[in-house]
């Protein structure tokens, strides 16, 4: 009579005990479909730069209107949408330039918003890396070789803007 025999949950070292049949190479593609996968797996996605590019504006558009539509659904951390939009209304309604005499120094923003003029500083750098505000160099004027700031709103953000504004008033609700 033989013992019964009870199973137990395997160790680490019974895995490493097993003898596995390690798969070989795998064969050359040899159908049609196969050596035409290359060509299938070029990226389809916008490369980063392309995806924060900005976008243009087209004829009878404000930038008022979709950049504070972008703050508000471009997925950016709280302080970056509190200085976006402290920024919005101190730039012009159909540029986004931000004139070089009222430039605001972190200070200004810091007491305009309430934060501290570190996380002015890290907002700031949210909103350039993620294509919403740009460095412009001043050419003319008094000012020239300093830099201002310029709004400008991301191409990717701008179509979606676009598209959400496209639908009714009462589906804008439901994304």
């Amino acid at each position: 009579m033989t013992a019964p025999v009870t199973s137990r949950i395997p160790t680490p070292a019974d895995i490493a005990r097993r003898t596995s049949a390690r798969p070989g190479p795998m064969p050359a593609p040899t159908t049609a479909h196969a050596q035409a996968a290359p060509e299938q797996q070029t990226e389809t996605r916008p490369r980063a730069a392309d995806a924060i590019r900005p976008g243009v504006l087209q004829a009878g558009e404000r930038i008022r209107r979709y950049y504070v539509h972008g703050m508000r659904h471009g997925g950016l951390p709280a302080h970056a949408r509190l200085v976006g939009h402290d920024l919005l209304w101190r730039a012009g309604d159909s540029t986004g330039r931000i004139p070089p005499k009222l430039q605001p120094t972190l200070e200004d923003i810091s007491s305009a918003t309430g934060l501290t003029t570190r996380q002015v500083e890290v907002a700031l750098q949210v909103l350039r890396t993620r294509g919403w505000l740009y460095d412009r160099l001043v050419t003319v004027g008094p000012r020239t070789g300093t830099t201002a700031y310029e709004l400008a709103i991301p191409a990717f953000a701008l179509e979606r803007i676009r598209a959400r504004l496209r639908r009714k008033p009462s589906e804008h609700a439901l994304v």
